[in-house]
C-alpha cells in the first residue's frame, strides 16, 4: 500500500477515534468501485470504506436496518464530507459457498424488509442503456415487452448479487456491499444469483422452488419464464457496467453466459 494511502487513512482514523490506536491497516484488494481497508482498534475488526462517487447514505441507513436483523455487517459512522463509511469486518468461515436454502432464506428475509426509502431502480432505462452500448437493442425491446405480460414482484433487493457479496460465516449466510440496493423485481436478485454461481437450469428450478417455499407463497406459472428474462436482462446490464469501467476479468465470464442465453432465447 502507497504511504500516501496508509496516511490518508490513518488521518481519518485518528479524526473519528482520537483517543484509540488503530493497527494492522491494509488494502483490500476486493470491491470494484470503492477503496477498502481494513483496520483493527481496541480488539475489533472493521473496515474504512472510501467512495468514488458520494456517499449513499439511504443503502447505508437500510444496510443498517438489515444489520440488526443478522443480514449484513453493521454500519459504524459515515462522513459525507470525506465520502467514508466505517463497518463491522466480517470473517468468512468458508469460501465455497453455495445458493443454499440458508441463503436463499436470508434472501426472502431481505426482500421482506421494509425499508423506508422506496425509491425503485429504473431497470427498464438501465438496460436501454446498457442494450444500446452492446448494440442489442432489439433484445431489450423484447425483454421490455416480455416484463410487461408479467405482475411486477417488486421487493427491497440487493441489485449486486455476485459471489463476493454473498459471505459464509461462522454465524450463517451474510450478505455485503449494499451501496445499489433499492426497490426492484426480486427476479433480478434471482437472475443475478443464477448467473454468478453459474446455476443450470435444474438448480435455477429448485432456486425457484426454495424461495417461494421460504415466502410460503405458490410459485407462480410464469416463474420460470420471467427467470430466464431476468437473467438476459441482468447479463446485458452487468457486462456494459463491466465494459464502461474496463473491468474486463469479471466480465469474462458473463459474456460467455450472454454468448449461450442469446442463442437459446432467438
Amino acid at each position: 500500500m502507497p504511504n500516501s494511502e496508509l496516511a490518508l487513512v490513518q488521518t481519518i482514523l485518528y479524526k473519528l477515534y482520537p483517543h484509540y490506536q488503530s493497527s494492522s491497516i491494509r488494502k483490500l484488494e476486493k470491491g470494484l468501485s470503492n477503496r477498502n481497508f481494513y483496520f483493527e482498534l481496541d480488539g475489533n475488526k472493521y473496515i474504512i470504506k472510501f467512495y468514488a462517487d458520494s456517499v449513499p447514505h439511504e443503502a447505508l441507513q437500510a444496510q443498517q436496518q438489515l444489520a440488526e436483523l443478522g443480514l449484513t455487517q453493521s454500519v459504524l459512522h459515515v462522513d459525507a464530507q470525506e465520502k467514508i463509511a466505517v463497518l463491522e469486518y466480517l470473517t468468512a468461515a468458508s469460501h465455497d459457498v453455495e445458493v443454499s436454502e440458508a441463503l436463499v432464506k436470508a434472501l426472502v428475509a431481505i426482500h421482506d424488509c421494509n425499508v423506508l426509502d422506496k425509491t425503485k431502480l429504473e431497470l427498464k432505462h438501465h438496460l436501454c442503456e446498457a442494450a444500446f452500448f452492446l448494440n442489442l437493442d432489439g433484445v431489450a425491446d423484447k425483454l421490455n415487452r416480455q416484463f410487461s405480460q408479467w405482475p411486477h414482484d417488486i421487493r427491497y433487493c440487493h441489485n449486486d448479487l455476485v459471489k463476493d457479496n454473498v459471505l459464509q460465516t461462522s454465524k450463517g449466510i451474510y450478505f455485503i456491499d449494499f451501496e445499489y440496493a433499492q426497490y426492484n423485481d426480486l427476479y433480478f436478485d434471482l437472475a443475478a444469483l443464477s448467473c454468478s454461481f453459474e446455476l443450470t437450469r435444474s438448480q435455477q428450478k429448485t432456486l425457484l422452488d426454495t424461495y417461494y417455499d421460504n415466502c410460503e407463497s405458490p410459485l407462480p406459472n410464469y416463474a420460470e419464464k420471467k427467470l430466464e428474462a431476468y437473467i438476459g436482462c441482468y447479463l446485458i446490464v452487468s457486462i456494459a457496467w463491466y465494459q464502461k469501467k474496463q473491468f474486463n476479468e469479471p466480465c469474462k465470464p458473463l459474456e460467455y453466459l450472454l454468448i449461450k442465453w442469446l442463442e437459446e432465447n432467438r
